[in-house]
């Protein structure tokens, strides 16, 4: 039998296949675009969620609908909705995190005029005291759109089941990632952040039932990092990272052991809190995050601080952060965290990405030059 990593492969390589093969069954597919939005809302109603990724394709078409200085997320999807490619979806939400977001999702809806669009104005200071109501209020009216637009009531009962199934999902993605963390090596960086790329385009209880299969063979494996030096990967907010430079990390002698990709801990490490209204449920998790973000201000915790504490957490001797190009957010960050880095004594790494990759010679000079460095 196929391992679990061979059975996601195709997934993978066409993220959009389990939505075109739950559309075949009749049932309603809605896109999300990264971070924030809550996926149970979806799910309790009776819809597959799907959380819009970057293609591997060229940007073409889309050039003549977007600015080339938009980072490579916002222009690859703009580029498919113009080509037609992702009508599939018989909704797509926006949540307005940052400037290129919030265009990318008016350009996409003037090119994919028969699917509903849906906003959600989340608040740029996580603060329950100050935004609770005002995100509760957020997130009730688009229950009443996405009742609409499938003709499914969502109930609170269905909300709380769909909360209870993604924090397993949740509870399962950590395990694997501890299990990498506790063994280096028994997982490289490409294949955690596939299994996560998966989780969030699969439906859940698919995944949820690989993950149970993956994670025995995981423990089973003995750690295979003999020698190397223990990686901190940072960066990266919308996006998955291109797989040639987790690759390049790896086999020039460095081995990832953590990360707050959105690809990766981002995505899974904050639980959805029980005990409360399932709507008020939503609205807490975004205000209480555990891995803070620069598209929000958290007076609890700062991301630049975060980092320089997660990495040597770890056990991770160095740290690369991911900067998407023309990422705004991360752009303006970058020197402050930088500085913070710096004052803590964390050794650290830099390395610009961009949607298409013509050569990775100058990156893979830079990695094992700082790999090297690291292990005298």
């Amino acid at each position: 039998m196929a391992s679990v990593l061979d059975r996601l492969a195709p997934i993978v390589q066409d993220p959009y296949l389990p939505a075109r093969e739950a559309k075949a069954k009749g049932m309603s597919v809605v896109a999300i675009s990264p971070m924030h939005f809550p996926e149970e809302l979806i799910h309790a109603a009776g819809a597959l969620p799907v959380i819009l990724q970057e293609s591997n394709e060229p940007v073409t078409d889309g050039f003549g609908h977007i600015y080339p200085f938009y980072c490579g997320f916002s222009r690859s999807n703009v580029d498919w909705a113009v080509k037609g490619k992702l009508g599939l979806f018989d909704a797509v939400v926006i949540s307005d995190v940052c400037l290129q977001l919030r265009h990318m999702g008016h350009i996409m809806r003037r090119n994919m005029p028969k699917t509903p669009f849906l906003y959600i104005q989340w608040p740029l200071e996580a603060s329950v005291a100050r935004w609770l109501s005002f995100s509760v209020e957020q997130l009730g009216r688009l229950r009443t759109r996405l009742e609409q637009i499938t003709g499914h009531t969502i109930t609170d009962d269905a909300l709380q089941n769909s909360i209870a199934l993604f924090n397993r999902h949740r509870d399962l993605l950590q395990r694997v990632y501890d299990i990498r963390q506790q063994k280096p090596g028994v997982l490289r960086a490409k294949d955690m952040v596939n299994v996560v790329l998966t989780g969030m385009v699969m439906p859940k209880e698919e995944h949820i039932s690989l993950l149970e299969e993956l994670i025995p063979e995981l423990e089973k494996k003995e750690p295979s990092a003999d020698g190397k030096v223990k990686l901190f990967t940072s960066g990266h907010y919308c996006q998955a990272v291109k797989t040639d430079i987790l690759d390049l990390m790896e086999d020039l002698g460095g081995v990832v052991v953590g990360d707050d990709l959105y690809t990766g801990r981002r995505y899974f490490a904050t639980q959805m809190p029980t005990g409360v209204p399932p709507i008020e449920s939503m609205a807490r998790r975004y205000l209480e995050l555990k891995v803070p973000c620069p598209t929000r201000y958290d007076p609890k915790q700062e991301w630049g601080r975060y980092v320089a504490e997660a990495s040597p957490q770890s056990g991770a001797k160095g740290l690369v952060t991911m900067v998407v190009k023309f990422c705004e957010p991360h752009m303006i960050y970058y020197p402050f965290l930088r500085d913070v880095l710096n004052g803590a004594g964390v050794p650290h790494l830099m390395i610009e990405t961009e949607h298409e990759v013509v050569s990775l010679e100058g990156t893979r000079t830079r990695l094992q030059a700082f790999i090297e460095m690291l292990s005298a």
